[in-house]
């Protein structure tokens, strides 16, 4: 056997548990998502899964740097800089009231929120620099936390003609809190 057939085989063992998660991510809450379901969705052998992937949170990393590429080429397609990726952020994340419910609000916190908000601060990171905009970690993670808590609050009410409102909330945030950096600065000298 040789050994792009071998490899063919694992990529596609990969893509159908990567496709089954993603299927199930849609239509259940992440306490509902066992390997099982995964496996059965996947037609795949439970071991199989377990030769690929420790557990679901292991798939679940998989998938989201197997689309860090494409979600990084994305959010530098849309260009605005830092604005733009809080943007797409905010925008992304209202888009879908039923995914957001079953990702955000579920009991046990989807650990994807945590992995995605990661990436997207990462993103966020690099607009800034690529900007001229220094921000400190100190300052992603807070402008990261506020705009989560922000769209967190406004899913409460889910009412999808305030989303113009909470994007622009979002951006007065973040604009303030990285404004405040520079008045700390300032003071300093």
């Amino acid at each position: 056997m040789s050994e792009t057939r071998v490899d063919r085989r694992i990529g596609k063992t990969r893509d159908a548990l990567a496709n089954a998660m993603f299927a199930l991510i849609q239509r259940d809450d992440w306490h509902a998502i066992t390997i099982h379901s995964i496996c059965e969705e996947a037609n795949v052998a439970r071991a199989s899964f377990y030769a690929h992937f420790d557990s679901k949170v292991g798939l679940l990393d998989f998938m989201l740097q197997r689309n860090l590429g494409s979600m990084a080429a994305h959010l530098a397609a849309l260009g605005g800089g830092g604005p733009g990726v809080l943007d797409w952020f905010a925008a992304h994340v209202t888009s879908d009231r039923s995914r957001f419910a079953r990702i955000v609000l579920a009991p046990d916190a989807h650990p994807a929120l945590t992995r995605f908000r990661a990436i997207v601060k990462l993103q966020y990171a690099e607009a800034l620099a690529r900007d001229g905009v220094a921000a400190s970690e100190a300052q992603l993670n807070f402008i990261m936390g506020g705009a989560t808590e922000m769209i967190m609050d406004w899913s409460k009410t889910w009412r999808a003609h305030l989303v113009p409102a909470l994007r622009r909330d979002v951006q007065a945030f973040a604009a303030a809190v990285l404004a405040q950096r520079c008045t700390l600065a300032e003071s300093a000298d």
